[in-house]
């Protein structure tokens, strides 16, 4: 399994994290002074090898803006700089496939671009993602693909919308169905459904403008902004944190349901500074705290006003512990070689656990459209630490917790500003 982490960075990033065992104080000087991380400009290099990167992507983008006045041009240079030179990242996804239309990448690569500056690569559920990763595709540029979605728009929106209601609908009536059952929360077990893969292997076929049209003609109501699988994951397992009496973490041993707001300070919190300044912090902090998802963000994940987060995700999987016992998994479409936590528990060494829980997270973040797990990452680099770090009898997320108070040894008078 860890063998997939072969560039210099992961391997460099990730030997370090699971052969030193060190203390959070040490791991947060790890992180700030002896981890190398995977820039923007890294994976442009990656994707657009030739030597004239700079000239291709500024020449692109002033092409994609048209007429612009001499402000909005002197502006896309300064980003471009910035970008090159590690300043700052693209926005906004718009941006990105904006970059990937400059540099005329294939559909792969932009993948892996979108993927480097946000949470997930194209999300293939998305109608809009889905018109821009067939121009990609095809070779269009983004002036064609934008012209094209306006079309299909007119195809698949109506449908996505009501889909969506009927969705966040169904949502509703289980929560309130749950709600009313003796307490036991929405942990039922039902199958997952992976629609982003399955709209996926669908629209690997496509391959023609009227073969698009008709893939959203039949496929609209399954389309969404939403990552479906996530939304079902999370949603399952905030209710076990909501429901205290049934989980093995609960901390106060009552019988009473938490809010979002109480399991947002007692569980998400993990000494991360509230409030939005930032200027205060160095690189480390503000990764970390970037979108570090609060009781406001999670109520809008919960009631389907935002996507659910990466981060949230994986923090969830850090307190709740699911993934080791999860079994979820059986309905992935893995060949039985691939999955590899099969091993035998008698022939498992700390080394083999620790391989197995890696397949487990990876093969669900698959499943649920996001990233793996990047050793180039500075929150994935503090993950895998938590995973790989030896507390006798210790939850995961108190290692993660741990480290997170040595990187803001003053968050709580820090939340106030």
């Amino acid at each position: 399994m860890l063998g997939q982490y072969e560039t210099r960075i992961s391997k460099g990033n990730l030997s370090q994290i699971l052969h030193r065992n060190m203390t959070p104080a040490e791991m947060i000087q790890f992180l700030e002074k002896g981890a190398v991380y995977r820039s923007f400009l890294d994976v442009l290099r990656a994707v657009y090898p030739q030597s004239d990167l700079a000239d291709r992507l500024l020449a692109g983008l002033m092409d994609i803006a048209g007429d612009c006045e001499k402000k909005e041009a002197d502006a896309l240079r300064k980003n471009v700089s910035n970008w090159l030179k590690g300043n700052s990242m693209p926005q906004n996804r718009e941006q990105l496939f904006k970059i990937c239309f400059a540099l005329g990448l294939s559909e792969a690569a932009a993948n892996k671009v979108l993927s480097s500056a946000a949470e997930t690569g194209i999300h293939y559920r998305n109608p809009r993602e889905l018109v821009y990763a067939f121009a990609l595709r095809t070779g269009m540029t983004y002036q064609a693909a934008a012209a094209l979605d306006r079309e299909l728009s007119a195809v698949y929106g109506p449908a996505v919308e009501q889909a969506e209601a009927r969705r966040a609908e169904q949502w509703k009536g289980k929560q309130s169905r749950a709600g009313q059952e003796s307490g036991a929360g929405e942990t039922g077990d039902e199958e997952p459904h992976f629609f982003t893969q399955q709209v996926l292997r669908r629209f690997e076929t496509v391959t023609t403008a009227e073969e698009l049209r008709l893939f959203f003609a039949e496929h609209s109501a399954d389309l969404g902004t939403i990552h479906e699988s996530a939304y079902e994951k999370f949603r399952k397992l905030l209710s076990v944190l909501q429901e205290p009496e049934d989980m093995v973490l609960s901390q106060s041993g009552g019988g009473e349901s938490y809010s979002l707001d109480r399991i947002a300070e007692e569980y998400f919190r993990m000494n991360v500074p509230q409030g939005r300044a930032t200027k205060q912090y160095g690189y480390l902090q503000k990764t970390m705290k970037k979108n570090w998802p609060g009781a406001t963000e999670l109520n809008k994940m919960k009631n389907r006003k935002i996507d659910v987060s990466r981060k949230a995700l994986l923090l969830l999987f850090l307190i709740t512990e699911d993934f080791l016992f999860s079994e979820d998994l059986q309905y992935s479409d893995k060949d039985s070689e691939d999955a590899a936590w099969y091993i035998p528990e008698e022939d498992e060494s700390p080394r083999d656990r620790l391989e197995v829980v890696l397949s487990k997270i990876n093969l669900f973040l698959e499943i649920y459209g996001m990233n793996q797990l990047d050793p180039g990452n500075p929150f994935d680099c503090l993950f895998l630490y938590a995973l790989a770090a030896a507390y006798d009898d210790a939850f995961l997320s108190d290692a993660f917790s741990a480290a997170l108070k040595a990187l803001f040894p003053t968050g709580e008078e820090a939340s106030a500003d």
